[in-house]
């Protein structure tokens, strides 16, 4: 009777509670422990500038186990979210714990095309453990990719998962290039800039105009929330950047979406636009083909770059851009731009 009695009591202690204490600080500046399930928040930076890094996939997973004395992997259950325009990050707390499993571990991933990816778990420079994650107030800094570094090494970094592998695909093809010894390409993944499909440079449309672009063209002398707009994700063909005035109406705010197709559907998408744009009028000062229209309080001017296949949109509040004029100078930086990050035959340097 006592022996089975000691043996029901070893089993329960190997059972263990249903969650693991966890390994991570409740918050930076406390020295309790965190609780497994959660929430999580957070805001990312760029270690070099500490301005917020909008957009990034935030991917996180917590793993069961089952059994007792041998136990065994029990699945997971994963969240995929993203940092809004101030780069901060909120993880919900998980539910429940399946039944007969218990809770044994956190994971986060912040991965952001140009950066070093963050693990909560571990460090990329030395896979060494991180032991500065905490659950609440985290900060994640991440480090700009240089072109030194290893797409198979940080591949291997970043691990796996359906969501992590659909966004990592590119960087996939870059890994396999290096490891079948071709020569690196400049610029493969730094600031954004990467060469994935044969049609030259990937741009994203948060390269092409920044707010000292826009306040030394406007004198504006406010500040912005800056981050992609929520009508349609980043994709390899569509990007987006939305400067919205603190404090001010929507008539401070800016705006620009690009489309970067093969050339004969970028004409087609321009066309759209010179159909549907309202009070649309082509002038052809910009690229190939450009167009400048309005509506109410705000103006917009987009521009056909046919060697590239990009199309550009950029809408403007009238008290951003009082005039036409404004506006255009705004969409001529952003061609500037495109044409200093992607050169083509015969195009100045």
């Amino acid at each position: 009777m006592i022996r089975t009695l000691l043996f029901a009591l070893f089993l329960a202690a190997c059972a263990g509670p249903e969650v693991r204490v966890a390994p991570f600080r409740a918050r930076p500046d406390a020295t309790d422990a965190g609780d497994l399930r959660g929430p999580f928040t957070g805001k990312v930076l760029d270690a070099t500038t500490r301005t917020p890094v909008a957009g990034a996939l935030v991917y996180a997973a917590w793993s069961f186990q089952s059994g007792a004395g041998l136990q065994s992997a029990a699945g997971a259950h994963e969240f995929v979210g993203s940092t809004d325009a101030t780069g901060a990050y909120t993880v919900p707390i998980l539910a429940h714990v399946p039944k007969d499993t218990r809770l044994v571990d956190f994971e986060l991933l912040v991965y952001k095309r140009g950066f070093v990816a963050y693990r909560s778990d571990r460090r990329f420079a030395d896979l060494g453990p991180r032991m500065d994650f905490a659950q609440h107030d985290n900060q994640v800094l991440l480090e700009r990719w240089r072109d030194d570094y290893s797409h198979a090494r940080h591949l291997r970094y970043v691990g796996g998962g359906a969501a992590v592998a659909a966004l990592t695909g590119w960087e996939a093809d870059e890994a396999a290039a290096e490891m079948s010894g071709a020569p690196k390409r400049p610029g493969s993944m730094g600031t954004d800039l990467t060469v994935t499909t044969g049609r030259g440079p990937y741009i994203v449309a948060a390269q092409l105009l920044s707010e000292a672009d826009i306040k030394a063209q406007t004198k504006y002398d406010g500040s912005f929330e800056t981050g992609p707009l929520g009508d349609e994700p980043d994709t390899t063909s569509y990007s987006s950047q939305h400067f919205k005035a603190l404090g001010r109406g929507e008539t401070y705010d800016v705006a620009l979406r690009m489309w970067r197709l093969d050339p004969g559907a970028a004409q087609t998408r321009y066309e759209e636009l010179l159909g549907s744009l309202p009070s649309a009028q082509e002038n052809n000062a910009i690229a190939s083909r450009s167009l400048i229209a309005a509506e109410g309080d705000i103006r917009g001017v987009a521009f056909f770059d046919g060697q590239r296949g990009i199309v550009v949109l950029l809408t403007c509040g009238k008290n951003q851009c009082a005039t036409d004029e404004s506006a255009a100078a705004l969409a001529q930086k952003i061609y500037d731009r495109i044409q200093s990050l992607w050169a083509t035959p015969g195009s100045k340097p």
